[in-house]
């Protein structure tokens, strides 16, 4: 009996020995670049890599800091520069799935690859939003304005902000971002859609930091490239207004000799004040001098309604 109460004990010594992460790891850091911390139990160690990650760990970066973390379900994160997250992961038994996996994004850029466990396990929050994921691989973007990002590479997001707004995305290099208000919503247009991606998404912009098993083929993202079906979609609309200046023109009086060159200057100025129009749908964000023809071809451009051009666009997409 003494004996049995001995080996009880040693074993007790052996386990309270063991370092946190040896009995409860969740994922462990297969690349880091300087620049990277992990708080753990209170205190701050710099991160290494091969160095194991447990449920609780907060994982911070700076201005060059980046981490790639592979867990043991083969879900998979890349943690871009000035960013911190916090992992809140329980496993199940046998450690190759996770019951619940809650990663709690509280700034900067991230891509996340879901692994092995069930879809309904994993949600990932931000200051203002919830993302839902469905066998998904997207970019993250938190800025310091309490603003949170997405971009869908693949599978199926569903975002929502604190007001109760969702927005589900499936299609590749679909952008949806928070606004002031709580609501969820997507870039007003071409430029800002360009601007969001140089601000906030750098494995977009380049994968070069990044270890194969992290890097996807989003190349139409990066850029005016992402969003060439929509503006592919102008260019009927663009055509018929060419055709109805051209038509206008051939049946200008032709008693107006004295001027002969009008009718190419009537061409221009038509097609001038096309593109001025479809312009003010972009600059005049309060205006209504926009005519129908341009907010339909905005309308095409953005991936928004007709209703929600100009004014309502920007506030709606939050940008």
């Amino acid at each position: 009996m003494g004996l049995a109460w001995l080996k009880l004990f040693i074993v007790l010594l052996v386990l309270s020995a063991l370092p946190a992460s040896a009995i409860a790891s969740i994922g462990k850091v297969l690349s880091v670049k300087p620049g990277a911390d992990v708080i753990r139990a209170g205190k701050k160690v710099r991160l290494r890599e091969g160095m194991e990650v447990v449920s609780g760990d907060t994982i911070s970066t700076d201005r060059s800091g980046v981490v790639q973390l592979l867990f043991a379900d083969e879900t998979k994160i890349a943690v871009g520069p000035n960013a911190r997250m916090v992992l809140d992961v329980s496993m199940l038994r046998g450690n190759r799935k996770a019951k619940s996996f809650t990663v709690q994004a509280l700034g900067g850029s991230f891509r996340f690859i879901s692994g092995k466990s069930r879809k309904r396990a994993y949600s990932i929050k931000t200051p203002n939003a919830t993302m839902a994921v469905r066998g998904t691989t997207f970019d993250m973007w938190i800025t310091s304005g309490n603003q949170s990002a997405m971009l869908v590479i693949e599978g199926t997001v569903q975002m929502c902000g604190q007001r109760g707004s969702c927005r589900s995305a499936s299609r590749q290099c679909s952008l949806f971002a928070t606004s002031s208000k709580g609501q969820v919503g997507r870039p007003a247009d071409q430029e800002q859609y360009d601007k969001a991606l140089q601000g906030g998404f750098p494995f977009i912009r380049s994968q070069n930091d990044l270890l194969p098993p992290f890097r996807v083929a989003a190349e139409g993202c990066s850029g005016r490239r992402a969003q060439a079906p929509r503006v592919e979609s102008e260019q009927p609309e663009r055509r018929e207004a060419r055709r109805e200046a051209e038509q206008a023109r051939a049946e200008a009086p032709s008693r107006e000799s004295g001027r002969s060159e009008a009718p190419g200057r009537a061409s221009a100025s038509a097609e001038g004040r096309s593109g001025n129009s479809a312009r003010s749908g972009v600059s005049s964000s309060g205006g209504v001098s926009a005519s129908a023809s341009a907010s339909s071809r905005k309308s095409g451009g953005s991936g928004l309604s007709a209703s929600a051009s100009a004014g309502s666009a920007s506030a709606t997409a939050g940008w």
